[in-house]
């Protein structure tokens, strides 16, 4: 849910006389039901790159994966909030150097100028943890709240989903004044700010888009099933959807494996790109893995134009990055 940095990458391409074509590594995150040999909720944080990549785990360790509810690259560092073991984990993007922040009922996180900000749904609040503290306290920022579910944190403002019977976007301070309502009748699990445009998906289906005071709300999409990840670049929206309709070997239709679709920021050229893990076994009950987020890691592309960039001045680019589910 971060803006991609590949504005002065892509002016530094336009300079030179050759053309790189970039694909997006995906991070996702998982969950299935396994019932041998004992029930079990199993979960993982998932790659792959797109278009064409094959898929690979990244995190498998029911110790630090369980019920991740998303995840999010933000800050150089994946991470995510995991209902099932009550906490917020973060690593980098190779797997490495995992940190962990025991947060009950955590459902979705950002980051944002060192601070860590937290929803908590069955609380009603959103938290903030000063990263720089090697055991931060957790600050109220906002209580109160009627099932807080996903948030995206700028320079100077937190927004943040309500979903249940609230059904709404909301934005504030970064201190929690001056609360607003920018959408109602809106179910959503994820959402994204941009520079000029709050992106959004429903559980109903639909990718939506709106500006930043959340006027001119424009519907992009529509029929993808249970969305509840969002991230965007500065070409390609990508979301995902908890799970699909599929058709079991017997022929009846039911609920199968989540799906990641990508489409252009206008909504078009809408298609399923990554479907998790479905397998079916006649012995056991039928368990696909759900996809619970969606994230896109912003690497530096190819060092074919290094030199280029160094150059230009431009190698200490950085990019801020996240999603979420």
């Amino acid at each position: 849910m971060k803006k991609r940095g590949r504005h002065l990458l892509a002016f530094a391409l336009s300079c030179s006389s050759f053309a790189a074509v970039a694909a997006d590594p995906l991070v996702w995150s998982e969950t299935f039901q396994r019932f041998t040999p004992a029930f079990t909720f199993v979960g993982s944080i998932n790659t792959a790159t797109v278009p064409g990549g094959a898929s690979s785990a990244l995190v498998t360790d029911q110790t630090r994966v369980k019920g991740p509810n998303g995840v999010e690259f933000v800050g150089g560092r994946l991470w995510w909030p995991d209902q099932q073991l009550n906490r917020v984990v973060s690593m980098l993007p190779d797997g490495t150097e995992f940190k962990t922040y025991n947060i009950a009922g955590a459902y979705d996180v950002d980051v944002q100028g060192g601070m860590l900000y937290v929803t908590r749904q069955n609380s009603g609040d959103i938290l903030r943890l000063d990263l720089s503290l090697n055991f931060p306290p957790a600050a109220t920022v906002l209580s109160g709240l009627s099932s807080p579910f996903a948030i995206d944190v700028t320079a100077d403002s937190v927004f943040w989903s309500q979903v249940g019977t609230s059904n709404r976007l909301m934005r504030s301070n970064l201190d929690g004044s001056g609360a607003q309502t920018l959408l109602t009748g809106v179910n959503s699990y994820d959402f994204e700010v941009t520079g000029g445009y709050i992106y959004l998906t429903t559980t109903d289906g639909f990718v939506k888009r709106a500006n930043l005071d959340g006027s001119g709300l424009t519907t992009l999409a529509s029929g993808l099933g249970f969305l509840n990840g969002i991230d965007v670049t500065d070409d390609t929206i990508y979301v995902s959807a908890l799970n699909g309709v599929t058709t079991l070997p017997g022929g009846t239709q039911t609920l199968g494996a989540g799906r990641i679709f990508s489409m252009g920021l206008d909504g078009s050229g809408a298609a399923e790109i990554l479907r998790a893990q479905e397998i079916y076994d006649p012995e056991q009950p039928f368990s696909p893995s759900q996809v619970r987020g969606v994230a896109v890691l912003a690497v530096p592309e190819p060092s074919s134009y290094a030199m280029l960039l160094a150059g230009l001045g431009l190698t200490g680019l950085a990019a801020r990055r996240r999603r979420r589910g």
